[in-house]
């Protein structure tokens, strides 16, 4: 995930769920370490087809937080 500003990955989170609502396992949250604008979560297996909802909180440098959701379809 891209920010207009550096993000404090130890305050922030991503949550992964399926379109059941089922929560996905993901590693840990962090950033980039060529650009700490960038958030970065890895899966811990790959995806399903179907559709997912990401829910992400982050702190940035200036000690904002922001949040937001937003959703997307894997096909296989």
């Amino acid at each position: 995930m891209s920010f207009s500003e550096a993000v404090i990955s130890k305050f922030s989170s991503v949550e992964l769920r399926d379109q059941s609502g089922i929560k996905i396992a993901t590693g840990k949250v962090a950033t980039d370490a060529k650009d700490e604008k960038q958030l970065v979560v890895s899966l811990q297996a790959p995806l399903k087809a179907g559709t997912y909802t990401v829910k992400w909180v982050v702190v940035t440098a200036d000690t904002h937080r922001v949040n937001g959701t937003y959703s997307f379809k894997v096909a296989l």
